[in-house]
């Protein structure tokens, strides 16, 4: 079974890598979905806010 980015075209085996990918190259939050400009700014949302 493959797990597909919404974002993209890329395919993975696991949806943990589906959900890594998107949290590294589309710099959105995998727990609530909220896309932000860059991936200082993402990080700093997950460590304030989960």
């Amino acid at each position: 079974m493959a797990y597909s980015c919404t974002h993209c075209d890329a395919q993975f085996q696991s949806a943990t890598s589906v959900t890594q990918h998107v949290g590294l190259h589309h710099d959105t939050c995998a727990a609530c979905d909220e896309r932000f400009g860059d991936t200082d700014s993402l990080r700093e949302h997950i460590h304030q806010s989960h």
